[in-house]
C-alpha cells in the first residue's frame, strides 16, 4: 500500500490518501480543510476514492468532508462515540473562529466488531483509542508497519485531553496498550506534525514514556 499526505487548514491537519498501487482504490483520512487541494492530490495520484475515514469527530479533521464526499459520492466513516462532535461541528468550530461547510451528510459508523477494512488487497485494522475524544481511532497497516494515529500521539507529544470527553489517563492507556505494543520500528503518522516511530516515542515522549 502507498500513501500521500497533505497539510490543510489553519490547524495544520495532516490529511492522508491511502491507496492500492495496482487497483488504484483509495481512502481519504481526515479531510480537514482545503477540499480543492485534497481533490487535486487525488487527481494527481490517479486513484479512485471509495470512502472517507475520520480518526475522530473534531472539526479540524472533517472541515472538507462534505465537499470531498460530494465530489466522489462516497460515505464518511467514523466511530459512533464521536457522533456528538460531528453533529455539533459548527458549535465547536466557532470557539476557534473557524467555519465548517454544513450540513454534513449523515456518517456511517465503523463496525468495531469487525475492526478491519480493505483498500484493494490490503487490510487496515481499526483500533479504538479513546482519550483525546471518546471515539478516537487509529488505522494500522500491517503490511507497511505504519499507524495513522490522529490526535492520540504526536512526535514527542500527545493529544489534548481538555475537550469534552477527553481524559489523560484514558489516553495514556490507549497509547501504552495500542501504540507502544506495536514494535520499535512501527512508524506513526499523526494528525498534526511530522512522523515518528514507536521506539522514539517510548524513549523521548515526555507525556507517556516507558524508559
Amino acid at each position: 500500500m502507498r500513501f500521500k499526505s497533505i497539510e490543510v487548514g489553519p490547524m495544520g491537519v495532516n490529511s492522508y490518501v491511502l491507496y492500492d498501487e495496482e487497483s488504484r482504490e483509495s481512502v481519504i483520512i481526515d479531510p480537514g480543510a482545503d477540499a480543492e487541494s485534497i481533490i487535486d492530490l487525488v487527481t494527481g495520484l490517479e486513484v479512485t476514492p471509495g470512502e472517507i475515514w475520520l480518526t475522530h469527530g473534531h472539526f479540524d479533521h472533517l472541515g472538507a468532508a462534505k465537499a470531498v464526499s460530494a465530489e466522489y459520492g462516497i460515505s464518511i466513516y467514523m466511530h459512533d462515540q464521536d457522533y456528538f462532535f460531528y453533529r455539533n461541528v459548527q458549535k465547536f468550530a466557532a470557539i476557534f473562529s473557524v467555519t465548517v461547510d454544513t450540513p454534513l451528510p449523515e456518517p456511517s459508523f465503523f463496525n468495531m466488531k469487525l475492526a478491519c477494512k480493505k483498500i484493494g488487497k490490503f487490510s487496515v485494522d481499526i483500533i479504538h483509542t479513546p482519550g483525546h475524544s471518546p471515539g478516537s481511532v487509529c488505522f494500522f497497516c500491517r503490511e507497511n508497519n505504519i499507524i495513522f494515529s490522529g490526535d492520540l500521539i504526536f512526535k514527542f507529544s500527545v493529544g489534548r485531553t481538555d475537550f469534552p470527553g477527553g481524559s489523560f489517563p484514558v489516553l495514556e492507556k490507549s497509547i501504552m496498550e495500542n501504540i507502544y505494543t506495536r514494535g520499535e520500528s512501527c512508524v506513526i503518522f499523526p494528525g498534526h506534525g511530522p512522523e515518528t516511530t514507536v521506539g522514539r516515542e517510548k524513549t523521548h515522549n515526555q507525556f507517556v514514556r516507558m524508559r
